[in-house]
């Protein structure tokens, strides 16, 4: 049963460009590094720049679990200095 989430973000307005590259860096680790990864993609609202989501794609729970605490998911903490607030996170299942 794949396991996914939803985290938005804000940016610090002015540091949208920022927050991208450092997420861009960490999410290529965690493409690479963190096993069962089916997607881990940001994407950017075209109405509100200053807003980001990530949506992720795990295979099973014990890789969403391991991810928490890999080396590749501690990358993306260079993001913190750009953000405006904490990230709300949703979790979603698929039955299939």
């Amino acid at each position: 049963m794949s396991k996914r989430l939803t985290v938005l973000f804000t940016a610090n307005a002015g540091q949208e460009d920022e927050f991208k590259a450092a997420a861009q860096a960490g999410i290529a680790r965690v493409k690479a590094e963190d096993e069962g990864c089916e997607m881990y993609d940001l994407f950017q609202s075209v109405d509100e720049p200053t807003r980001f989501v990530l949506v992720e794609s795990w295979s099973t729970a014990e890789t969403l679990e391991a991810h928490g605490s890999s080396d590749a998911i501690k990358a993306m903490g260079a993001i913190g200095p750009h953000m405006d607030g904490r990230p709300t996170l949703y979790r979603y299942e698929d039955d299939d």
